[in-house]
């Protein structure tokens, strides 16, 4: 299982309820095009920045979401975000679910 993370600053405190919508309805599909996708969740710290942490079979899938999450978010969020997210790819070694 491989993970891709993005972390970006923001330039509003929390994302309103038409971002999330809009994030829920519309980007959520363009990841559930990408080979081996697993999930997908978003961070919103209330600080000025969010986290989104999504799940793939192969290192190729996550890599094909970080660029396919760049062309959507310039496409649709450049206004709230600050530049570039900061981004982490790489294979999980240990998980623990409940």
């Amino acid at each position: 299982m491989f993970t891709a993370i993005r972390i970006y600053k923001t330039k509003v405190e929390r994302l309103d309820e038409p971002t999330l919508h809009k994030i829920e309805t519309e980007f959520t599909q363009i990841l559930r095009t990408v080979p081996g996708f697993h999930a997908y969740r978003l961070i919103d710290s209330g600080n000025y920045s969010a986290a989104s942490i999504s799940f793939y079979e192969t290192e190729e899938g996550a890599l094909e979401s970080i660029e396919k999450t760049r062309e959507w978010v310039k496409a649709n969020l450049s206004h709230l975000v600050e530049g570039p997210p900061t981004i982490f790819t790489g294979q999980q070694v240990f998980s623990e679910l409940a």
